[in-house]
């Protein structure tokens, strides 16, 4: 029954009996105003607060204190509830502050603490919590739960092994919820270690527990961990996996290119009946997309009949990363041409869509305009995007310009895009300025050094390149170290730079000597401007041949199956002399490879890339 009828009812019921009896007795009359109990209001707040409805519950609230239950031990923390959930705080407070400290047991402070976490304001629930703790109240499982998730919220690992401590103390370090909170808490820290000991600890394990171990593997990259779970939860402890379990466990098919792990997944939503909730289905179409496959993660968008702006920009984010830009402007069209607006981030996609695809103009009228259009006031993304934008085009003057015009100082997000195109174009003096200030504001970002030094190295400064490496050194800092990696039949080969560890090495160098001359034959001719050490220039063109993806590669050309795209990754930025051999090596062996780096997908086919050599 909807809130508005039953309230509508609730008013009947007590106020128009009453009306009709004035002439009766006021005892009488009382007896006839008290018809609906504690329990029934109960009830009815609990509607409210399911359909966030304020206006009913405030309603409510009226007949409840005029009833003389204001007070009443099951309603005064649903009233705190009602207002919390309906985001009005502060009508929480003001109730909870009209009630005398030594009339408020554990079970009211506990739901003012929960109304603060819930509504965003976790300092407020930890301050309250002391004052609570102060007056001698013992807090519950439901108190602990709450101020872990605040801990969590406010990045306090500290606090959260704290609470733990005296969550053992009070004796409910067996119990279900407080388990659970206590591993999302740690896992929000990083700290699987400690999640993993906790969960193996548990007495009983529900679907959350399982559901945020797979999770907290997930955020801290164990992905075969997370995948192992989600198989012994089923088959071992015959728990059925929700859609948040599903949520959970997709990122871990993405990050090694695992496209028929994430399919079987997709399976799985399907049997149960989860390929129409939109989380899943996004999440979907992010893994999909994550897996150089657009094209399943646009069949999944395209069968849901209600799409969300959530929806719309995992599907214009997917497009974007795999090179089909003109995609994402269409579908950026059509979201606005079916009344949605776009959000931060979904205009966050549609600038670095642009600046990725060279679309300099079409970027610049929708920043722009995204104040007027949208009532989306520019942020540093925003801003860092245009200047990613303008840089890869060459416009460095345009984009040196449009940061000294900047309304908020610029970030290291902003700078730093502007260095990485004074590397693509060699601009040495803009580059040098830009570090300098970079070091100041980003003393310890290891990328700002590297790329100053590269900067150098590609003008023949290799005085200036030791340098750089010194200081870099004194400080404490290394450059990354590249390496690709390929997944096949379940087990990940990784390979560095001239990498001969793997135990197939003689056959994949093998591979690739047949390789270099079958592309030299189609013209290709190295490019040693992406070698960036003081080393001779054959040395330089050895050097190129053994870069980690061309390894990958031949390995997989020796072990994937006929006609099967060959799927790898990338820890850091293809580097343009692979880029054209592998080009050349699509068409030369008629093999796709959907090559993943920092940042995209470059899908070659045929001697071409869908980025059109502008990344």
């Amino acid at each position: 029954m909807e809130v508005t009828m039953v309230i509508s009812q609730t008013v009947n019921a007590v106020f128009v009996p009453s009306l009709r009896t004035k002439r009766q007795s006021p005892k009488a009359s009382l007896r006839k105003q008290q018809k609906v109990t504690s329990s029934e209001f109960c009830v009815l707040l609990q509607s409210c607060i399911e359909h966030r409805s304020l206006k009913k519950g405030r309603e409510l609230h009226t007949l409840i204190r005029e009833a003389g239950l204001e007070r009443n031990r099951d309603l005064f923390p649903k009233l705190l509830k009602l207002y919390c959930t309906c985001g009005r705080v502060d009508y929480a407070r003001e109730l909870f502050d009209r009630i005398p400290e030594r009339n408020l047991d554990t079970i009211t402070w506990t739901a003012m603490i929960s109304g603060y976490v819930g509504s965003g304001a976790s300092n407020h629930a930890l301050t309250l919590f002391v004052e609570m703790f102060g007056l001698g109240l013992e807090p519950d499982s439901y108190s602990f739960s709450a101020l872990l998730k605040a801990s969590a919220d406010l990045s306090l690992h500290r606090l959260s092994t704290c609470l733990h401590s005296l969550i053992v103390k009070f004796g409910y370090g067996s119990g279900l919820s407080v388990g659970n909170a206590l591993i999302h808490a740690y896992s929000s820290f990083g700290d699987v270690c400690s999640a993993q000991k906790l969960f193996s600890r548990m007495p009983d394990r529900d679907i959350v527990s399982w559901s945020s171990m797979i999770q907290a593997c997930t955020l801290a990259k164990f992905f075969a961990e997370s995948r192992t779970l989600f198989s012994k939860m089923q088959f071992e402890e015959h728990v059925k996996p929700n859609e948040i379990t599903l949520v959970s466990l997709l990122p871990s098919c993405s990050f090694f290119s695992s496209l028929g792990k994430g399919q079987s997944v997709h399976a799985y939503a399907i049997r149960h009946g989860f390929d129409s909730n939109l989380i899943v289905c996004s999440a979907l179409i992010a893994m999909y997309s994550r897996c150089g496959d657009p094209e399943a993660a646009f069949k999944v968008f395209n069968r849901l009949k209600k799409i969300n702006i959530i929806v719309w920009t995992s599907m214009m984010e997917g497009f974007s990363i795999n090179g089909r830009f003109q995609l994402v402007l269409e579908l950026f069209k059509l979201m606005q041409d079916q009344g949605l607006k776009p959000n931060s981030i979904t205009l966050i996609v549609i600038l670095s869509a642009c600046s990725h695809g060279g679309l300099i103009d079409e970027g610049m009228r929708i920043f722009e305009g995204m104040q007027e259009k949208f009532g989306i006031v520019p942020s540093t993304e925003h801003h860092a995007c245009v200047v990613d934008m303008l840089g890869r085009g060459g416009r460095l003057k345009d984009a040196q310009f449009f940061i000294e015009k900047m309304k908020i100082p610029p970030t290291g997000c902003v700078l730093g895009s502007l260095l990485g195109a004074c590397q693509v174009h060699r601009n040495v003096s803009l580059g040098e300025r830009l570090a300098n200030q970079l070091f100041r504001l980003e003393p310890y970002n290891e990328s700002n050094y590297v790329i100053l030094s590269n900067i150098y190295a590609s003008v023949g400064r290799w005085d200036d390149v030791g340098r750089v490496r010194r200081l870099m050194a004194l400080k404490g800092l290394t450059k990354p170290i590249g390496c690709s990696w390929i997944e096949l039949k379940d087990k990940v080969h990784v390979f560095g730079a001239h990498d001969r560890s793997h135990p197939e090495s003689q056959r994949i160098y093998g591979k690739l000597e047949d390789l270099s001359q079958m592309i030299v034959k189609a013209g290709y001719v190295p490019s040693t401007k992406y070698i960036f050490l003081d080393v001779e220039e054959d040395d330089k063109k050895r050097l190129l041949c053994s870069h980690s993806e061309r390894l990958a590669i031949a390995f997989g050309l020796l072990k994937a199956p006929p006609n099967v795209p060959i799927r790898i990754a990338k820890n850091l930025r293809v580097c343009g002399d692979c880029h054209d051999a592998i080009k050349l090596i699509s068409k030369v062996v008629a093999r796709r490879f959907i090559v993943r780096d920092t940042s995209r997908f470059h899908h070659f086919s045929q001697g071409s890339c869908s980025c059109g050599d502008y990344w």
